[in-house]
């Protein structure tokens, strides 16, 4: 087993400084001069870029695959045509219809068009979508990561040892001989994992004190780390994913 250090300023400025790599072959006379991803989450995450073009550009837009989703998803920036465009893309995950859950995995580009039809893309971009209002790090094995906060590392080693026994014992119950990634973010008390669900009704969140949730059709689960359940609510939820990924 690897433990893996990932403060969230540091995968901020890796987005920013890592995107600065834009040496695709060129389209046109398209220049893509920077680009960036932010997680600021649970409000959501913010795409910004800047790009230039001897014609006027008419049309710069985000296509973004979310965890396992087999389809992308496409958003198009607001932008003043012109030879040089700067804007920004707020994709608001605490809205039911673009929550995300925290954790979960993004490949992304960005793709500017111009008045004389010249398109260019940038190559294919990840963001992880760590909740903003921590500093995370990671326990991994065998590509299953439980990202967590504060020191509990044990604990979160004891729920990735849990998931690790549930999948050695269900795939091949379900067939699956390839292991595909699993990513889980672990809250260490109620208020925390509170913020990191989907948006609904406090009251009927709090009353339920969710101990976990799988959100199958994306690899991403929340686990809440000091239940008193969580190693079984792990197992559990992370058969679900198994289940889907079998169908």
């Amino acid at each position: 087993m690897k433990i893996i250090t990932v403060p969230i300023i540091l995968l901020t400025l890796t987005c920013v400084f890592g995107a600065e790599k834009l040496a695709l072959a060129s389209s046109g006379d398209i220049e893509i001069s920077s680009h960036k991803a932010v997680s600021e989450f649970p409000g959501g995450i913010r795409f910004s870029i800047e790009a230039y073009s001897e014609d006027v550009i008419e049309e710069i837009a985000l296509r973004m695959r979310i965890g396992e989703q087999k389809s992308r998803v496409y958003e198009y920036f607001e932008i003043e045509s012109g030879q040089k465009v700067v804007s920004e893309l707020f994709w608001e995950t605490n809205t039911s219809s673009k929550y995300i859950p925290p954790g979960t995995i993004l490949e992304y580009s960005y793709e500017v068009t111009d008045l004389a039809g010249n398109k260019k893309e940038t190559e294919l971009l990840e963001l992880v979508l760590y909740d903003s209002r921590f500093q995370w790090e990671e326990v991994e094995e065998d590509g299953i990561n439980v990202a967590y906060h504060g020191p509990v590392e044990s604990r979160a080693v004891e729920i990735l040892d849990a998931i690790i026994k549930t999948m050695d014992f269900m795939e091949p119950v379900l067939g699956q001989t390839d292991r595909k990634p699993i990513r889980v973010t672990m809250y260490n008390n109620v208020s925390e994992m509170l913020g990191g669900l989907p948006p609904g009704s406090s009251t009927i969140r709090r009353e339920l004190i969710t101990e976990g949730q799988a959100f199958t059709k994306i690899g991403t689960l929340l686990v809440l780390g000091g239940g008193r359940l969580s190693e079984g609510t792990a197992s559990h939820e992370v058969t679900h994913i198994l289940v889907q990924r079998a169908a």
